[in-house]
C-alpha cells in the first residue's frame, strides 16, 4: 500500500465551541486545546493565539512550525520517533490541513530562535 494524502484546504481559522471544519473554516476549541497541551507534565502553562497573513502580528521566538496532519489509516506512526514509536512509514492515509501552520514559541534560550512577520517586508 502506498501513502495517500487527504488534503483538506483551510481558508480561515476561528475559535469555536468545538474543534471542527465547516466550509473550509477550521473552528478551534481553545480551552480544549489548552487542556490537551497541559496533560504534558513538562508544561506549566499554555495558551493559544490565532494569526493570519496580513495581520499586524510578529510571532517571536519561534521554536518550530508544523503542518497539522493526522494518520487515519494504515500502519505506522504520524511522526515516528518524535510523538510515536520508531517504525517504517509511508503507507495508508494521512489527512493534511493545508493552509494552516502550528507554530510553537517559548522562552528565549539562545540565538537560534526565529520570528515570523505576518505583514510588511518580513512577510514577503
Amino acid at each position: 500500500m502506498r501513502l495517500e494524502l487527504g488534503i483538506i484546504k483551510i481558508k480561515d481559522i476561528q475559535f469555536g465551541e468545538e474543534t471542527i471544519i465547516e466550509d473550509g473554516i477550521l473552528y478551534v476549541d481553545k480551552n480544549g486545546l489548552i487542556a490537551l497541551a497541559l496533560q504534558d507534565d513538562r508544561l506549566s502553562e499554555a495558551d493559544v493565539e490565532l494569526a493570519r497573513p496580513g495581520e499586524d502580528v510578529r510571532i517571536i521566538p519561534v521554536k518550530d512550525v508544523i503542518e497539522p496532519r493526522v494518520k487515519v489509516s494504515g500502519s505506522g506512526e504520524l511522526f515516528p520517533g518524535m510523538i510515536g514509536k520508531m517504525g517504517t512509514v509511508g503507507s495508508g492515509r494521512t489527512n493534511v490541513l493545508r493552509g494552516v501552520a502550528l507554530t510553537t514559541v517559548g522562552r528565549i534560550i539562545g540565538c537560534q530562535e526565529g520570528f515570523i512577520d505576518m505583514t510588511g517586508a518580513g512577510a514577503e
